[in-house]
């Protein structure tokens, strides 16, 4: 039997680890490494900031929208969700996400975490300031971004949505 080993962790607002990310702000609001089971990472950007569709080939992957609407899309189910919703996506099923406000909060919880959290430190940059890049910031070349994703057993089968 393996038993796993968790820590304490109380992290502050202005506290976590945070990237910019294909256009948004993520903190890392707990780590694999803490929690022995799962990341939590807060997403915050631009109104209509989405990611690309895809699939993780051993990761859940659960969203709670903290704030505002955020458009989720798992396999052919696309819902608009508010403050308080939460979906999950299975590994192996296509998901993705659209912040629908400026002020959407959605938190990601990844089970188990490791290949998230390194992926998410690949592809982005340390944040300088805790607040959502300039566009000028940011820069996603799929074929970049794909090559990445795949290293981590996360496989990008479409664009990010758009209206």
């Amino acid at each position: 039997m393996t038993i796993r080993q968790s820590r304490q962790v109380l992290r502050g607002s202005d506290e976590g680890e945070s990237l910019w990310l294909l256009g948004g702000l993520y903190t890392f609001r707990a780590t694999n490494a803490e929690t022995g089971l799962y990341t939590m990472v807060e997403v915050k950007g631009p109104e209509k900031l989405a990611i690309p569709v895809h699939y993780h080939e051993g990761e859940d992957e659960g969203f709670y929208v903290a704030r505002g609407q955020v458009m989720i899309l798992i396999g052919d189910e696309e819902r608009t969700l508010a403050a308080g919703g939460f979906a999950l996506a299975p590994s192996g099923v296509r998901h993705t996400f659209r912040l629908e406000t400026p002020d959407a909060t959605l938190l990601l919880l990844v089970s188990p975490g490791p290949a998230h959290e390194a992926m998410f430190r690949d592809m982005g940059e340390p944040a300088t300031a805790r607040s959502i890049p300039e566009p000028s910031a940011v820069s996603a070349d799929p074929a970049a971004l794909a090559e990445v994703a795949a290293r981590y057993g996360t496989q990008i089968v479409g664009p990010p949505p758009r209206e």
